[in-house]
C-alpha cells in the first residue's frame, strides 16, 4: 500500500470520526431538550412525509438530483463508491448510514453541514452551494426520499431536521 493512500484512508477515518463526534454533541444537547418534545427530530413516513416535531419534509427536485449524479460521480464516488457502499470514505447509504443515523440521531443538516464544509477530502468548502446541493439531493434520492417539485436549498439543506435514513 502506498504512503499517499495510507494518508488518505488515516484522513477519511479523520473525518467520518469528526463526523460522528459532532453528531453525537448535537446528540446529547437534542436529547436533553427531548424530554420535553421527544418527536423532536421526528421520522419520515414511507411516503416521505414528516412525522410531528420534524422540520418537514425533504424537497428535492428530479433534475436536481440527476445533476447531483453527475456531481457526485466526479467529486465524491473515489471515496465514497459508485452506489455509496463506501470505501475510503464511509458509506452514505444502507445499513452503516442507519446504524450511524439511528445512533446519533443523524440528520439531513448534520450530514449536509459535515459534507459541504468537510468535503471532498483534497479541497474541502470548494464546491458551489448548488453543487453541494445538488449532491445532497442524490443522496436523498439514493436513499429512498422521494423527489418533489421543489430544488433543495443549501438553507434547508443545512436547517433539516429530518432524521437520516436509507431504504
Amino acid at each position: 500500500m502506498s504512503l499517499g493512500f495510507q494518508r488518505a484512508s488515516v484522513t477519511a477515518v479523520a473525518a467520518l470520526a469528526l463526523l460522528v463526534a459532532g453528531s453525537a454533541f448535537g446528540t446529547r444537547a437534542t436529547s436533553a431538550a427531548s424530554k420535553d418534545a421527544p418527536a423532536m427530530h421526528g421520522k419520515m413516513t414511507a411516503t416521505g412525509k414528516a412525522t410531528a416535531g420534524s422540520s418537514g419534509p425533504v424537497s428535492y427536485s428530479a433534475a436536481q438530483a440527476a445533476a447531483g449524479s453527475k456531481a457526485y460521480g466526479a467529486s465524491c464516488a473515489s471515496c465514497h463508491g459508485e452506489k455509496l457502499e463506501g470505501g475510503v470514505g464511509p458509506a452514505l447509504s444502507g445499513a452503516t448510514l442507519n446504524t450511524l443515523a439511528k445512533n446519533t440521531h443523524l440528520t439531513v443538516g448534520d450530514m449536509f453541514t459535515f459534507m459541504s464544509q468537510q468535503m471532498p477530502l483534497n479541497a474541502p468548502a470548494s464546491l458551489p452551494k448548488d453543487q453541494y446541493a445538488a449532491i445532497m439531493a442524490y443522496v436523498l434520492k439514493f436513499n429512498g426520499y422521494p423527489a418533489g417539485s421543489k430544488a433543495l436549498t443549501y438553507a434547508a439543506a443545512t436547517g433539516s431536521k429530518v432524521v437520516m435514513k436509507s431504504n
